[in-house]
């Protein structure tokens, strides 16, 4: 299986790079991910999906993760505040997957309250132990999406990005925000920096 996900590229000079369709809960269902593509995305990302009901074979679930051949690579975004149950969604999903995408950073109250999205930054070694065992269980490479950090104390997404690569983590994406910021004001992309430059994964 091919891995989908180019090296770190180096300092922009100006050439064309992929571009990416955002997971959008609500938005990214497939006929949305279908059009992204016919209009030029290179990668797109299913809506993120709860894996305590997807371990459960909850149809309505599993609808959000349909996929069509021409959407190569094929990336389900997967939430979750329990372990056992990322793991076994991750390996439900690997056998059509290309990529599995896990989600570190939505800061809804109805996903935070459960301990998952951007929650689990503010337990960081809980956060990094459920991706490890992931990728334990699974070949399909595994990548991570999260915040700055909660907002309370020192943003923490360096450290949690520089664990994540070393147990194997594919790719990174970080949202330049803090969870008790949600979608107000501006991202920061000093810290988005900061964490570009800190590790060899590719962000």
């Amino acid at each position: 299986m091919p891995n989908h996900i180019a090296p770190k590229p180096g300092a922009w000079d100006g050439e064309a790079r992929p571009l990416f369709l955002a997971p959008m809960a609500g938005v990214s269902d497939l006929p949305f991910r279908l059009l992204a593509k016919a209009c030029g995305a290179d990668v797109t990302i299913t809506e993120f999906t709860n894996s305590t009901a997807l371990s459960r074979e909850a149809a309505v679930s599993w609808r959000k993760m349909e996929s069509h051949e021409t959407e190569v690579p094929f990336i389900p975004q997967i939430f979750g505040g329990d372990a056992g149950d990322m793991a076994t969604a991750a390996e439900m999903l690997a056998e059509t997957a290309d990529i599995i995408d896990l989600n570190f950073g939505c800061p809804a109250p109805k996903v935070t309250k459960i301990c998952a999205g951007a929650a689990l930054m503010g337990e960081p070694d809980n956060l990094v132990s459920m991706v490890d065992g992931i990728i334990q269980r699974v070949d399909t490479p595994i990548t991570a999406k999260m915040r700055l950090g909660t907002g309370q104390g020192a943003n923490n997404a360096l450290e949690i990005c520089k664990s994540l690569e070393d147990v194997g983590t594919a790719r990174l994406c970080v949202h330049g925000r803090t969870l008790r910021q949600r979608y107000s004001g501006e991202a920061d992309w000093t810290s988005i920096k900061a964490v570009v430059d800190g590790v060899e994964t590719p962000v």
